[in-house]
């Protein structure tokens, strides 16, 4: 039995296997997975196939080599205003480790 094939051992366990993708297959991945959030509710890849679960639907879809140029021409998503904020721990950090 192969690593991917165990990695479903390692589900709940914090421990992730990724696949070897090449780096179109990694980009439209990344794509699908993070600049549609509030539409797709989990992405993977299986043996080089990428597949979505888009939200409200039960049965995984594969994005076909079609679909790619689709996903790599929407645009990333802005970051969220808390994402932009500086925090009060982080701001003394930063100005800790100036000082020395």
């Amino acid at each position: 039995m192969d690593i991917l094939r165990k990695a479903k051992l390692c589900k709940g366990s914090g421990i992730f296997v990724n696949e070897d993708l090449t780096k179109l297959n990694a980009e439209v991945l990344a794509s699908v997975r993070l600049k549609q959030p509030r539409a797709v509710e989990k992405t993977w890849s299986f043996e080089g196939k990428i597949f979505a679960l888009l939200k409200g639907n039960e049965h995984a879809t594969q994005i076909k080599f079609s679909d790619f140029k689709n996903w790599l021409e929407k645009p990333w998503p802005k970051k969220s205003y808390s994402e932009c904020v500086e925090t009060p721990a982080s701001a003394t950090n930063r100005i800790s480790s100036n000082k020395s």
